[in-house]
């Protein structure tokens, strides 16, 4: 049951869209929603138009402050369309999708690839992605994934149960794979149920129809009822096997998943026998972001399994693995599977790789590379072929030194062997490559007012960068033999965050006290074992992070335990309360977590309240939690203030803000003053709510703003 939970938190995610949209989104998509969602409306764009010419009449700051912020969103715009063009490559994809379909070889393609710069991706990358797509054109997909519901046999993997698979069906239409954050996989079954997995079989008309998933069970993110049958096939015996596929037909997408399954090699060759169509390009495994790769033909796939008597068989059936010299080969394929966690690293060669790599060089086989470094003391061997994804890998003497006695007998396609380059001429690559570069260059276009916007901004609102805040301090600590906190709070509260940043690391982190048995006992709830050791030492500052994240997640067991810790170590930051739902605020008060606490900064809980929620600030009210307007640094107040001018909006806690305050500073003022110059109608709502905020004739402005970053 809890294998499931994953899968169905994900599908509840889906339905409510939060990481998956139902089309798989194109770059041009996403660009285009910012453009639509960052802009201003049709009025306001055509308004903007004359905002930089100048006016004849006298304008107050707040006029042309409003002016100058709106000639940004258009400026916004056009950088964003510019954008838009650089990552519209469908003309070329077209292109090379209908040349792959015309016969024309990788080589000939490839020799267009310098034309142009291409902007986001890469032309190998487009040509990949164009000769996956035309292998896709030989198999069936679903629309939709409410296909699941029809499916026989499904409830073969524990993950999909009814519930998940009612709350995935809702979605009317396919699954988006292009959902980075949320890729995982789905565990298949330690005991395999035999009856779903013989129920599978009995698909006839989907059997082999393939629904893209941006999950992934077993090898690949395509499922269908072949593929889930195949992943579950090592549960029968060799003849229940061969009896159930015997009335199947299969795909080479199936085959390719059952070779990168393990499925045994007698399973491999009924299945082969069983399939009457082996050659095409399987794509089971194109889209696995994580280690994505390429295959031409099922040996390519046997060659990245090290499955030399898979190979020969395929061979005897007339599919040889990949040969282009001058693009890729199958060594460069073996090699690309060789890697181990880095680019320095390889796989201890066992005898299947050794059994290969001796198959493909009888076979006349080579690989890109060349031998950069060739002294007595340092042999350095690069392999890399620029058209297959990660293919990069060293070996040498000081270098992955095991296996390259083994792999410097192969041999070389140097990079410059490769294909020759083109110049531009009347093909359709040609032709779409130069609309590409223009369609590029015009929407490139920026209008000298727009290089200068931000800094006529900047000069204009008088804030000042946080590097010159910064330098600014560092120029103070050069006059002054002690500069305090007390000393730039008098300047700007804002400054004393800034000296906070520039000095963060020489806050003292204590020793850790029993550090790794401390940890091991948050791991395993060994409640014991964490109060014992809290109540007997003073934990260091990452301790005390960790027992504060552990307490929020499970206050019950741990809030009596955080509040009796001996001697107790502030916390390094409090921050994670600002994206933590009131309600399990609540529930820490329950169960009697104390919130006038302050992070190792000194700043307190109405700090990081203020970022999260008016509710929130209202909350520490209702408990009494008193806030400290005498330490040096931004107070409440302040942070709504800056808010307040940041959004053009009064903060929604400003009322609550004020009821804290006792006395108002000169900071208050300055940051008041700020308002009335230059958001008016939010000065007048501040002063409606407390007319004692009125700044004096003479008053300064804040030229200061806090960043947390």
């Amino acid at each position: 049951m809890k294998k499931g939970i994953s899968l169905t938190v994900f599908a509840g995610l889906c339905v409510f869209g939060t990481y998956l949209t139902l089309d798989k989104p194109t770059p041009i998509a996403a660009i285009s929603n910012k453009v639509s969602t960052s802009t201003g409306t049709v009025a306001e764009q055509e308004k903007a138009t004359s905002l930089f010419e100048p006016s004849s009449q006298p304008n107050s700051k707040a006029t042309k402050l409003a002016k100058l912020k709106l000639a940004k969103r258009q400026c916004k715009q056009q950088s964003l369309k510019a954008t838009q063009a650089a990552a519209d490559h469908s003309q070329i994809e077209a292109a090379l999708k209908q040349a792959l379909k015309d016969g024309q070889s990788l080589k000939d393609i490839l020799s267009y690839s310098e034309l142009v710069k291409i902007s986001y991706r890469s032309f190998e990358t487009l040509l990949i992605n164009a000769l996956k797509e035309n292998a896709e054109e030989q198999f069936q997909y679903a629309a939709s994934v409410s296909i699941l519901k029809s499916w026989q046999g499904i409830e073969i993997i524990e993950a999909f149960d009814t519930d998940t698979i009612n709350q995935l069906t809702v979605i009317n239409g396919p699954l988006s794979q292009n959902t980075g954050s949320m890729m995982f996989n789905v565990p298949l079954p330690e005991q395999v149920n035999k009856t779903a997995l013989y129920k599978l079989l009995d698909n006839n008309d989907d059997f082999n129809t393939y629904l893209k998933t941006p999950f992934k069970i077993g090898p690949s993110r395509l499922i269908s009822p072949s593929v889930l049958f195949l992943v579950n096939a090592h549960a029968l015996s060799l003849t229940e096997f061969e009896n159930a596929i015997s009335s199947k037909e299969f795909t080479v997408n199936d085959i390719a998943v059952a070779l990168k399954s393990n499925l045994p090699n007698e399973y491999l060759t009924a299945l082969i026998s069983q399939t009457a169509q082996l050659g095409g390009s399987p794509t089971a495994m194109s889209d696995d972001f994580m280690d994505e790769q390429l295959y031409l033909n099922l040996a390519d796939v046997a060659v990245s399994e090290f499955n030399v008597p898979i190979l020969k068989l395929l061979s005897e059936r007339g599919i040889e693995p990949t040969n282009q010299p001058n693009v890729f080969t199958a060594m460069d394929i073996a090699i690309v599977n060789l890697k181990g966690s880095s680019n320095s690293e390889v796989k201890p060669l066992e005898s299947k790789h050794l059994e290969t790599l001796s198959y493909l060089k009888n076979k006349g086989y080579r690989a890109h590379g060349e031998l950069v470094r060739d002294t007595p003391n340092d042999k350095l061997l690069m392999l890399k072929s620029s058209f297959l994804p990660s293919s990069l890998l060293f070996v040498g003497d000081q270098v992955a030194n095991d296996a390259f006695t083994e792999l410097k007998d192969i041999t070389l396609i140097p990079s410059s062997q490769a294909f020759k380059r083109k110049d531009k001429d009347n093909s359709a690559i040609s032709k779409a490559l130069s609309a590409y570069e223009l369609h590029k260059q015009q929407a490139k276009k920026i209008t000298p007012e727009c290089e200068t916007i931000d800094q006529r901004i900047n000069s204009l609102e008088a804030i000042k960068t946080r590097s010159q805040a910064l330098k600014e301090i560092e120029k103070l600590e050069v006059q002054q033999s002690s500069l305090t906190p007390d000393t730039l709070q008098a300047i700007d509260p804002v400054q004393v965050h800034n000296w906070q940043f520039l000095h963060s690391n020489e806050y003292k982190h204590q020793t850790s006290i029993q550090y790794l048995a401390f940890r091991e006992a948050i791991i395993e709830k060994d409640f014991n074992t964490v109060a014992t050791i809290t109540q007997t030492a003073k934990l260091s500052t990452h301790q005390t992070n960790m027992l504060l994240a552990a307490t929020i997640e499970d206050s019950q067991q741990l809030t009596s335990i955080w509040q009796n810790r001996i001697d107790p170590t502030p916390p390094e930051t409090l921050y994670s309360f600002t994206d933590l739902p009131l309600a399990q605020w609540q529930t820490l008060a329950d169960n009697g977590f104390d919130f006038s606490l302050k992070d190792m900064k000194n700043n307190d809980m109405y700090f990081y309240a203020s970022m999260h929620s008016n509710a929130a600030v209202e909350f520490l009210i209702s408990l009494a939690v008193a806030h400290d307007f005498s330490k040096p640094g931004l107070d409440i107040l302040d942070q709504a203030l800056e808010q307040s001018y940041n959004t053009q909006t009064l903060a929604d806690y400003m009322p609550s803000a004020l009821k804290l305050v006792s006395q108002y500073e000169p900071n208050h003022f300055r940051r008041a003053k700020r308002l009335k110059v230059f958001t008016p109608n939010v000065y007048k709502e501040l002063i409606k709510l407390e007319p004692k905020l009125a700044p004096k004739d003479g008053t300064q402005m804040n030229h200061y703003q806090y960043s947390a970053y």
